[in-house]
């Protein structure tokens, strides 16, 4: 399944073009009327994340364990991230100088509070006050907290022997209908929680129609995957993405060598935000400085911590969660 190595690298790369218009002040490049490059990236960062992930699920003898996987997945690169931007891009960035930064209170609880996942906190102290998109340091970590958050609802099916397509259908659906209503009645405009709750239904949506389709084992065919691509030019784009990114992560392809996807995601709006101010922004740029931190990301943190779910225990015989074929972790 090594489609999806490719997915997620395209998926992060989209995320990092958008953030190459936005963070520059300019308007962001969009599909149709409602969907922009950013929420395609995410959007595919949470179906596919919803397929594999429950494919996990099915082979995790524990929910603890489960848990376990998740969270060595996020958090040691979170960790570095955090650090890496709040000791050494902080530093160089602020306007305050570098001793007074360094005893402020807000530098460790930048760290403390986004490792939390549900205290996002978007500043540093005087860092990038001169940025066209002025002050925020990493807009993009709002995202993991949807993403664990969807784990824990997985995990908490699990507990209950619900992961089953039907269950996981219905879910779908009823988060497809909340981002739907909250749409048309205009209150995704009305201020930060009905946009909060705009995204969180939409980018749930997709995680449990992932996670459905492979519970199902259900595979769509070609000619629907295509038919898929009409809503992305309308508000409903949502609704036929999962068939799309699924229909392309299941192409044959070699495993790719290293998984930078993660590390780009997570690395590439702090360091955006430096060329920013430096009137330096653009793609080519943006990926020139986010690649080497997302390959010593992998090659540093993230692999090796992902070493660690061999000590975890091993899947028994019969998997104990309505098992279906077994695919990627």
């Amino acid at each position: 399944m090594g489609g999806f190595d490719y997915l997620r690298l395209i998926a992060a790369i989209l995320v990092i073009a958008h953030h190459a218009r936005v963070l520059n002040g300019e308007p962001p490049i969009m599909i149709g009327t409602s969907l922009d490059l950013g929420a395609l990236g995410v959007g595919v960062f949470f179906v596919i994340s919803g397929y594999l992930v429950s494919g996990s699920l099915e082979r995790t003898p524990r929910l603890w364990s489960f848990i376990a996987k998740r969270a060595l997945r996020i958090f040691p690169g979170l960790l570095a991230a955090l650090l890496v931007t709040a000791f050494v891009i902080g530093p160089a960035s602020t306007a305050l100088a570098r001793s007074d930064y360094l005893a402020s209170p807000e530098v460790y609880g930048y760290v403390l509070k986004n490792l939390t996942l549900y205290a996002v906190t978007y500043d540093l102290p005087g860092v990038f006050l001169a940025a066209p998109v002025a002050g925020v340091v990493n807009g993009s970590l709002w995202t993991l907290r949807l993403e664990f958050t969807a784990y824990l609802a997985l995990a908490a099916l699990g507990a209950a022997r619900q992961v089953k397509p039907r269950v996981l259908t219905v879910l779908a659906l009823a988060a497809a209908a909340s981002a739907i209503a909250i749409h048309a009645l205009g209150l995704d405009a009305r201020g930060d929680l009905y946009r909060i709750a705009y995204l969180a239904a939409i980018n749930g949506f997709l995680f449990l129609s992932g996670a459905a389709l492979r519970t199902s084992a259900w595979r769509a065919p070609s000619w629907l995957a295509v038919a898929a691509l009409i809503p992305l030019i309308t508000p409903l784009w949502f609704l036929g993405l999962p068939l799309i990114a699924l229909r392309l992560g299941a192409l044959n392809a070699p495993r790719a060598p290293v998984d930078l996807s993660y590390g780009l995601y997570i690395y590439s709006f702090p360091l955006q935000q430096m060329l920013a101010e430096r009137s330096q922004l653009n793609l080519a740029t943006s990926l020139a400085l986010t690649l080497p931190f997302a390959l010593a990301s992998w090659l540093l943190v993230e692999k090796p911590a992902l070493r660690l779910k061999a000590r975890l225990p091993p899947a028994p015989a019969k998997p104990v969660l309505n098992p279906v074929a077994a695919l990627g972790d």
